[in-house]
C-alpha cells in the first residue's frame, strides 16, 4: 500500500477518522430534516466516508497490528487483531439496520462521534511505523515507557537508527537482542530439536 508508506500509518489513521467523522457528520445533518435536497447531501456524506474509508481504515488494520506487536507476541497479536476486526464487522452490520430504523439519522451521528473519538486515540497512542525497523519499534514503546513519554512523541524525536544503534539501545534498554533466531523459530512453529530432526530425516533418504 503506497499510501501508507508514503504518508505514514499514523496519519493516514487520523485522516480516515477525521475523514470519515466529517462524512457521517454531514449524512446526520441532512437526515434530520428529510427533503430530497437533503438526501443529496446525505449521500455524498456516504460517498465521503467511503472515499476515505478506502485509503486509510479498510487496508491500516490488516498493517499496523504487526508492526507494533514485538516478535514474541506477533503472531497472537496479529491472530487477535483480525478476529477484533472481523467481530467489529458483524456487529455493525448486525447493529447499523436495528439503529437506522430507530433514529436514521442519530446512527450516524453515533458513528461521527465513534470516529473523533478514534481520532482523539489515534492522536495520543498510535506511533509512526513507517520507514523503521521492527526492532525500533520495540525501542520506541520501551524509551516511552523507561523515559515516561507518550509514545508518539518519542517516536517523532528519535531519528531513524541504523543496525548498530539498534543493537546499542536494545542492550541500554534491556530488550533482547540475542534471541531473536530463537523467536523466529518459534515464529514459523519450528524449534532446534525440530530442525536437528529434519536433516537427521534428510541424511537417512541418502
Amino acid at each position: 500500500m503506497r499510501e501508507a508508506s508514503y504518508k505514514g500509518r499514523r496519519n493516514l489513521y487520523l485522516i480516515g477518522f477525521l475523514g470519515q467523522g466529517l462524512g457521517f457528520v454531514i449524512t446526520f445533518a441532512c437526515l434530520i430534516k428529510e427533503t430530497e435536497e437533503n438526501s443529496k447531501g446525505a449521500a455524498v456524506g456516504i460517498f465521503l466516508f467511503i472515499t476515505f474509508f478506502a485509503f486509510t481504515l479498510l487496508p491500516l488494520p490488516w498493517i499496523y497490528p504487526p508492526e507494533i506487536n514485538p516478535l514474541r507476541t506477533r503472531t497472537v497479536g496479529a491472530a487477535a487483531s483480525t478476529c477484533t476486526n472481523w467481530m467489529c464487522n458483524f456487529a455493525v452490520v448486525m447493529f447499523t439496520p436495528l439503529f437506522a430504523g430507530q433514529s436514521p439519522w442519530g446512527v450516524y451521528l453515533f458513528f461521527a462521534l465513534f470516529n473523533f473519538v478514534g481520532l482523539i486515540f489515534g492522536f495520543f497512542f498510535y506511533v509512526e511505523t513507517a520507514g523503521r525497523e521492527l526492532e525500533e519499534v520495540d525501542i520506541i514503546y520501551a524509551k516511552a515507557h523507561v523515559e515516561g513519554k507518550m509514545a508518539w512523541r518519542v517516536a517523532n524525536d528519535m531519528p531513524k537508527l541504523d543496525f548498530e544503534q539498534i543493537l546499542q539501545q536494545s542492550r541500554e534498554l534491556g530488550l533482547d537482542t540475542n534471541d531473536h533466531a530463537a523467536a523466529e523459530k518459534n515464529e514459523l512453529g519450528l524449534s532446534s530439536s525440530d530442525n536437528g530432526q529434519e536433516i537427521e530425516e534428510a541424511q537417512d533418504k541418502q
